[in-house]
């Protein structure tokens, strides 16, 4: 699962901020629940959504609590999609799509282009486009 560099350098990428005590604080119970901490904080409840609001907007202004509210979601999402990838290399070994593109439509359309990559053209590919996060995660 992705750690909290690299959640942090994912946010950092996307919006100019790493918002490590967000990451901290969804990652918490894994200190006491190890893997099995995801039962907190890791799917989307209003009354979760609610408090990171109340609270970022308390300490940051109004408005942070929408963004905050966003890097939870693309958090929960990341650590889904990089569970989704272990558990396919189980079942389908080297056949594991690890290059995935998503693009979603104000209509709601999801746009989604799966593909295999060693490591020197997942690079290759991220590097010609734009600096992006390069990080191993456990």
């Amino acid at each position: 699962m992705p750690n909290l560099g690299a959640h942090c350098a994912i946010s950092k990428q996307c919006t100019g901020f790493a918002f490590e005590e967000l990451h901290q604080w969804i990652d918490s119970p894994a200190e006491v629940l190890g893997a099995d901490h995801r039962i907190e904080c890791h799917a989307y409840t209003r009354n979760d959504a609610n408090t990171i609001r109340r609270y970022w907007n308390r300490k940051k202004g109004s408005g942070w609590g929408d963004k905050v509210v966003i890097e939870w979601l693309f958090h929960i999402a990341i650590d889904n999609i990089h569970t989704a990838f272990k558990f396919s290399q189980s079942c389908y070994g080297q056949l594991t799509y690890n290059f995935l593109e998503i693009g979603i439509q104000e209509s709601g359309y999801i746009h989604a282009a799966f593909d295999r990559a060693d490591k020197n053209a997942l690079q290759a590919k991220f590097s010609s486009e734009r600096p992006t996060l390069l990080q191993e995660v456990g």
